[in-house]
Order: C-alpha cells, then structure tokens, then sequence
C-alpha cells in the first residue's frame, strides 16, 4: 500500500514560500510562471507545506488526466500548494523518483485510482488523502535497488529534456529563417547555369 512508503506530514505554509501549482508536463511549477498570474488566498498560511521530494496529488481533473495526476516534487527549496492538494514524503528520495515516472501514464494513474475515488455529480472528485494511501502497487522496497532503478530514470529524463530543448530550438530556428525569406530580408538566387551540367539547380540564401 501506498500508506506504507508515503507520509503526510500535513506541515502548512508560513506565509513565505512561493505559491506553486501543478502541471502534467512541467510537474509543480511558481503559479504565476504557469498561469500568468497569482489564484492563491490572500491569506495562505493554511496551504499545504511541500517538501522537496514531497509526492503532490492533484484532485482535479487535467487533460488525459480525468481523476487527477500524481508528481514529485523537483524544487531544491520548500514551496507551497493549495490545501486541495494532497502532500506526502516518500521513504526515500528514490522511491518518489519511481513513483512520479509510474504515474506519468495516464493509465497506470486510471488504474491505481478509479477504485479508490468517488466522482461527484458535477464531475467533482470525492478522495480523502488517507483513502489515497490505501490503493497498492507493486514496488522495490530494497533502498539499494530504488536508488539504481531511480538513476536510470533520472537519466531518461535528463536526455528527454535535452532532446525537447534542441527541437524547441530549431523550431525557433526554423520559423526566424522563414521569417527573413517571406520577408525578403534573405533573397534565394537560382542558378540554373551551371556549365557543368545546365539541368542542375543550385540553390543559394543570401
């Protein structure tokens, strides 16, 4: 059971830690970053204290994500969510590494929390975090077999996040160059002349 590895530790805000939400694809990101602006209380020293490496459970539905999704904490300093979230800490670091990555899959999320979870009739979500706990899965419990399995993990997502960003560059790349051809900024000379064989093209961006 999930209440044998993770703890709520149920530790509040003190009114000085950055108001964070969570995103399917960034995880838990400053509010402000992600949405444009602030949602949080103007009182918020009741909101739920994150730790980092803190297990957070969202219970709202998002996107392919219809009874909430489940991500680990990846700030090196204590941020804060909305008391509507649920906040636990892992047994160890790794574990919450091997918990996030088994619950990117929207179906792994499905499967481990449709028995557990109530919807209300207005779509609403109906989960304490103590019946959160209660859903099983299985785990490595050994802390030297977390701890490799977590690395491997760690390095998958480090070149996913690497190829992600080389794509986004080229993209901006890309649209810059169309930019200065539509534009004229950039003109394309075909030289069909060639003497060495009159039926090639060359193509040249000046």
């Amino acid at each position: 059971a999930l209440g044998e590895v993770l703890t709520e530790h149920g530790l509040q805000g003190t009114g000085a830690e950055e108001v964070f939400s969570v995103s399917v694809h960034k995880g838990l990101i400053n509010q402000i970053e992600h949405l444009g602006r602030s949602f949080a209380a103007a009182e918020t020293g009741h909101y739920n204290r994150v730790l980092p490496g803190d297990i957070v459970y969202t219970k709202s539905p998002t996107g392919d994500f219809p009874l909430g999704i489940i991500k680990q904490s990846k700030t090196s300093h204590e941020v804060i969510v909305s008391p509507l979230y649920g906040v636990f800490t892992p047994a160890t670091h790794a574990l919450g590494v091997i918990l996030e990555a088994l619950f990117e899959s929207p179906i792994a999320v499905r499967n481990y929390l449709h028995p557990l979870v109530q919807k209300g009739a207005k779509n609403t979500i109906a989960i304490t975090n103590r019946r959160f706990l209660e859903g099983k899965r299985h785990l490595p419990m050994d802390p030297a077999e977390q701890g490799a399995i977590a690395e491997v993990v760690q390095v998958s997502q480090a070149e996913l996040t690497a190829i992600e960003a080389e794509i986004e560059a080229l993209t901006r790349q890309k649209r810059g160059l169309m930019q200065k051809l539509l534009t004229g900024e950039w003109r394309v000379v075909v030289d069909s002349t060639s003497p060495s064989d009159p039926t090639r093209e060359t193509t040249d961006a000046r």
